[in-house]
């Protein structure tokens, strides 16, 4: 599959007229809790011949396409390589921001094309806001919460991973004051002590029930989990004082990039 994957992605610089700065997959592949029957969430940036910025009608600053498990392009509901990718201005601005989905394409492992950029991996370590990627994780654990457990719908194995995965994340900035690790088994480990013995006996249950293919299994909810997710959400002022990043790094190598992109 990597193999297609960079096919797609050599494939998307000559039809989009753009050069790939990297892909990387993002989401469950690459924190190591995928089932058997996970898709490919393949996420890339790119950039665009300087020419094509200067113009009134702005291009798109997003690129997406679908592919099935044949590599067929299809529609997103029956996608099988789900490929996704930001604009280089677009991605530098939300990085700027401590946006936890532009950090992760710097922390992932898995890399399909390309290099990622150290100057914008750096700043992500060193200068992120510690308040703002708190509450993007917070958001993640609320919106997965509200909007799938709480009514009672939707409620399976994969939307309590992905909303305990946006507490303990949050957690951690708050108590290691750093950038969670991108494989969520580590975060995990590090927070015994912080989060109590039974979430986390309860999430590596959960864990393997998905790498079983039983993610999407609709369960009832776990009110031991619903009650410490509940109380997450309540707390409303978390030890953090606010940031704000030197963004000349980022402005110097956005500059760069662009300017240096020879057009094929």
């Amino acid at each position: 599959m990597e193999e297609k994957i960079y096919e797609i992605c050599k494939d998307l610089e000559s039809k989009e007229n753009i050069k790939i700065l990297f892909a990387v997959e993002n989401g469950s592949r690459a924190w190591k809790f995928d089932s058997k029957d996970s898709d490919f969430d393949v996420r890339f940036v790119f950039v665009r011949p300087l020419k094509e910025y200067i113009q009134i009608k702005k291009p798109s600053n997003v690129i997406t396409i679908s592919f099935d498990e044949h590599g067929e392009p299809c529609s997103t509901e029956n996608a099988f390589i789900d490929v996704c990718g930001f604009d280089v201005f677009k991605f530098v601005e939300l990085l700027s921001k401590s946006n936890p989905t532009t950090i992760e394409w710097l922390m992932s492992d898995i890399v399909y094309y390309g290099e990622q950029n150290e100057v914008f991996k750096n700043f992500a370590l060193e200068n992120f806001s510690k308040i703002a990627l708190y509450h993007h994780y917070k958001s993640l654990c609320r919106d997965n919460y509200q909007k799938y457990l709480k009514p009672g719908k939707q409620v399976t194995y994969k939307r309590y991973l992905y909303t305990l995965r946006g507490l303990i994340n949050a957690q951690w900035v708050v108590h290691k004051q750093s950038v969670p690790p991108i494989v969520f088994a580590d975060a995990m480990q590090e927070m015994k002590g912080i989060v109590p013995d039974y979430v986390i006996e309860r999430l590596q249950e959960i864990i393997k029930m998905k790498a079983q293919g039983k993610e999407k299994e609709t369960i009832k909810n776990m009110e031991i989990l619903d009650r410490f997710i509940e109380h997450f959400l309540e707390d409303t002022n978390p030890p953090l004082d606010k940031s704000y990043p030197p963004l000349d790094v980022l402005n110097e190598e956005l500059q760069r990039i662009v300017l240096s992109y020879k057009e094929l």
